[in-house]
């Protein structure tokens, strides 16, 4: 009997767009549906919305910064967060029933299940093959996607691979699989979804390629400390045929204009004044009471965050902003350092319709992959310091040089924060290498404990499906 999550009934909202950025909104059954090409493309639009932003409060829209981002030692909640699961998760205090918890397991899966049975029932429509089989592999992307979240942030979790054709009670309650059963399917897809094209353009910018394959399978490996692969396989977007490169600005990496750009490896899409797929980000980061600003000032960096960054380091301006020009009164309004990556100077009236994307994944940080894997597996050679020192050169800095080791992995590590902050890594970087709860306690979120290096399984989850346990310390 083919396995389903039970959070679904089989129902989906497709249409027949093909722009990555379409919300779709007519229901039909997935038995009236798969029966043409565009049927086909529809479909995995529609993996794609749900996996990256279905509009509103989703996914890459706001919920990975709050669902773990915001328990990092780079945010917190402001002020202004009136949400009490939100403030709880902010200092480590939540519960197995926190709903920014719950929503993360639910839209994860529900992706999932609409990629499941698109890599099932596309190869049955009779339809061009070479779409056919991209289009499945754009799916395996998606789904290992998903999967390389789950199950770093809860450990073992379900492991569905196949569509629901049955609502049956062994079908719907499934077991948690060991993570290393997951990781090996995740590792399949991603493998099977390096044959997608090199690049897409028009329309279909935005979807996954070959290069952001192999990207995502160096991040993979990394984490999972297996260096020599994490090395190798970074190599291959280094030397690809992918054109991928820094751009010279590092502002450009956030600019409209420049979106999916040469460093811009896989990201989520947004577009201002389209169905409500603008970055919520940007109004989330934005403080009140600026005069016509319409701004929501909930998401702030953590108080030392700013000071992390040299004078000279020209991410820091990019990355916080301290003033804005009101457009309604031309004065200029100080504030404390705000997230300022995905505020859209476009829409300063508006910043929930920021255009800006979210990268998932980009070129900078396949250097600084390589780099941290070639020093653990080699220690701090010539070909380390040089992928280091591209990253640092463009935030105009001084390389470095004579490092230890131990030393060398401290840089990699700081690299990353400064190059990566409020681009979701952190709390990623944290547990994987272990620091976390040294690093939060010094923050001031003395609430970390070794239960916190994997999420509860929500509440609402263990309730409907008895076969799930729930990780250590969360009872």
């Amino acid at each position: 009997m083919k396995k389903v999550l039970y959070i679904l009934l089989g129902i989906f909202s497709f249409t027949s767009c093909t722009d990555l950025n379409e919300n779709p909104s007519s229901l039909i059954t997935s038995e009236q549906f798969y029966k043409t090409e565009s049927d086909a493309i529809a479909a995995v639009t529609s993996v794609y919305n749900a996996a990256l932003n279905n509009g509103g409060l989703t996914m890459y829209n706001r919920l990975v910064h709050l669902a773990f981002e915001i328990m990092s030692d780079d945010a917190i909640a402001g002020l202004r967060v009136t949400n009490a699961d939100v403030r709880t998760i902010s200092v480590l205090a939540h519960s197995t029933t926190n709903d920014r918890v719950d929503e993360l397991w639910k839209e994860s899966y529900a992706a999932i299940i609409r990629a499941n049975i698109a890599i099932e029932r596309i190869p049955q429509i009779d339809m061009d093959p070479t779409l056919r089989t991209r289009l499945v592999n754009e799916s395996k992307f998606l789904r290992a996607l998903m999967y390389f979240n789950l199950v770093r942030l809860w450990g073992d979790v379900p492991l569905i691979v196949l569509e629901n054709t049955s609502l049956g009670k062994d079908a719907i309650q499934v077991s948690r699989t060991p993570k290393e059963e997951v990781y090996q399917q995740i590792i399949k897809d991603l493998t099977d979804a390096e044959a997608l094209p090199t690049s897409f353009s028009g329309a279909d910018a935005g979807r996954a390629t070959g290069g952001a394959a192999k990207s995502i399978l160096a991040k993979v490996y990394l984490t999972r400390q297996e260096w020599d692969k994490a090395a190798a396989k970074s190599l291959e977007v280094i030397n690809g045929p992918y054109g991928y490169d820094l751009f010279e600005n590092f502002a450009d990496v956030f600019n409209v204009a420049t979106k999916n750009g040469k460093e811009h490896i896989f990201s989520a899409q947004f577009k201002s004044n389209v169905n409500g797929q603008g970055n919520r980000l940007a109004s989330s980061a934005t403080p009140v009471g600026i005069p016509g600003v319409a701004a929501a000032g909930t998401d702030e960096p953590h108080p030392d965050a700013y000071a992390l960054y040299s004078a000279t380091d020209k991410r820091r301006d990019v990355t916080f902003f301290t003033s804005l020009v009101s457009p309604t009164t031309g004065k200029e309004v100080t504030f404390p350092p705000r997230f300022y990556k995905y505020f859209d100077p476009a829409q300063i009236g508006n910043p929930t319709e920021s255009a800006k994307n979210v990268p998932v994944i980009r070129f900078a940080e396949i250097l600084l992959i390589y780099a941290e894997a070639v020093n653990e597996s080699k220690g701090p050679t010539a070909d380390a310091y040089a992928a280091i020192n591209r990253v640092r050169k463009r935030a105009g800095l001084a390389n470095l040089a004579g490092l230890t080791k131990d030393t060398f992995r401290e840089a990699i590590y700081l690299e990353r924060r400064l190059e990566l902050m409020f681009e979701f890594q952190r709390w990623f970087d944290l547990v994987r290498t272990r620091r976390m709860i040294d690093a939060l306690h010094k923050a001031g979120k003395t609430n970390a404990a070794e239960k916190h290096y994997l999420h509860p399984i929500p509440q609402r989850e263990m309730d409907l499906n008895p076969k799930l346990v729930q990780n250590p310390g969360w009872g």
